[in-house]
């Protein structure tokens, strides 16, 4: 018969001495070694009051850590990083990390949030892509669960009908400081990358109502952006898209001269660890119920350095 092992316990002190996170909950803890690289696995312990999943992390004398044996394990209330904002038997809404596809794509095998939204609904309706985000991008992403809520929820975003709100932050205030955009985006606007077909960027009053297409080819973009505080040449932007062309919010911001921090591909604004956009707030009646539904997720702490309004965002 194997050996009982001994239960976990909840405990919390300071460290006295700088060492790996395993080294100082096995010591702390009277755990193996390997005990206590699962517990930091599996998410059991915090530093600093923040969940710490890499046993080879170091702590430094002064830092705060908890052992909490019934702390959920991450890999399975948030596979992959992708996290619950609310769910039913007809809809899932998580919040999307940055650095990951909405849905796989060709010739990568790298984790999507489709993949992780599967898990979650492990046993009920499976989830169906209703709309997507960028990679670089974070924040809230829905899904349909089952094939019919998805044949009414995507009609509902063609028609505008599903409120979508980004924040960016960006280098140099645009001018003006709240407007319409739109143009006509082809997938090769020179140098092999997306953008407005030269000469259709337009810039219109905020209110202005939208506009339609233009003769020629290319597919209709519009984006609404309104600047909410700027510091120095920064600016914090809150942008609507009334269309979802790819990077269609990266592209309309570079070519009006205010690209966002972070941005590689159609600007060159380092100052940020990744593109400084978020999906912050989505709004929609629910195609089942009929009940008005709205969200809003955090400016992300990744990027809490870039925002250019404090703690007021």
């Amino acid at each position: 018969m194997e050996p009982q092992k001994k239960p976990l316990v909840a405990a919390a002190w300071t460290a006295d001495a700088a060492e790996r996170l395993d080294s100082a909950v096995r010591n702390r803890a009277g755990l193996s070694g390997k005990r206590a690289r699962d517990a930091i696995s599996t998410g059991k312990v915090k530093v600093g009051g923040k969940v710490v999943l890499d046993p080879a992390s170091p702590v430094k004398p002064g830092d705060a850590i908890a052992l909490d044996p019934a702390a959920p394990n991450p890999a399975k209330v948030q596979p992959h990083g992708v996290r619950v904002v609310f769910r039913d038997d007809h809809l899932i809404l998580v919040e999307k990390p940055p650095l990951m596809n909405t849905a796989p794509v060709p010739d990568s095998e790298e984790p999507t949030v489709l993949h992780a939204v599967i898990k979650l609904c492990r046993g009920g309706r499976p989830p169906k892509v209703v709309h997507r985000i960028d990679r670089e991008t974070s924040g809230l992403l829905l899904f349909a669960r089952g094939a019919q809520v998805a044949r009414a929820l995507r009609p509902m975003f063609d028609a505008h009908e599903i409120r979508r709100v980004y924040r960016c932050v960006v280098e140099g205030p645009p001018q003006p400081d709240a407007a319409l955009l739109s143009s006509m985006m082809v997938r090769d606007a020179g140098h092999g990358k997306r953008g407005s077909r030269t000469g259709t960027l337009k810039i219109r009053p905020l209110r202005t109502p939208d506009p339609g297409p233009m003769p020629g080819f290319g597919k209709l973009a519009i984006t609404r952006y309104e600047t909410l505080a700027t510091l120095g040449n920064r600016a914090a932007l809150e942008v609507r898209p009334s269309t979802g062309r790819t990077h269609q919010i990266r592209i309309h911001l570079a070519e009006l001269g205010s690209p966002i921090l972070g941005e590689h591909v159609y600007a060159r604004t380092p100052g940020a660890p990744r593109l400084a956009l978020h999906a912050a707030v989505i709004g929609f009646t629910h195609p089942v119920t009929g009940q008005a539904l709205s969200f809003e997720s955090p400016w992300p702490e990744d990027l809490a350095d870039v925002r250019p309004l404090g703690k007021g965002w």
